[in-house]
C-alpha cells in the first residue's frame, strides 16, 4: 500500500511539475532580451526525476 500511494504521488508530483515548466517555457518565449530560466529548468528536471520515481515504484508493485 505504501509504495502505491508513493507511486501516486510521485506520478501527481511529475505532472504537476511538467506543467509549471511547460506554463514557464511559454512565458519566457514571450519576453524579450535576457531570460531567467532557473524555475523552468528546476522544474523539467525535477519533473523528470519523479517520473523516474514513479517508475520504478509502478515496477516494485507490479
Amino acid at each position: 500500500m505504501l509504495f502505491f500511494a508513493t507511486m501516486v504521488f510521485c506520478f501527481i508530483m511529475s505532472v504537476f511539475l511538467f506543467l509549471i515548466g511547460y506554463w514557464e517555457a511559454i512565458k519566457i518565449s514571450n519576453e524579450e532580451g535576457n531570460v531567467r530560466a532557473g524555475t523552468m529548468i528546476f522544474c523539467l528536471v525535477m519533473g523528470f526525476v519523479f517520473a523516474i520515481f514513479a517508475s520504478d515504484f509502478s515496477t516494485t508493485i507490479a
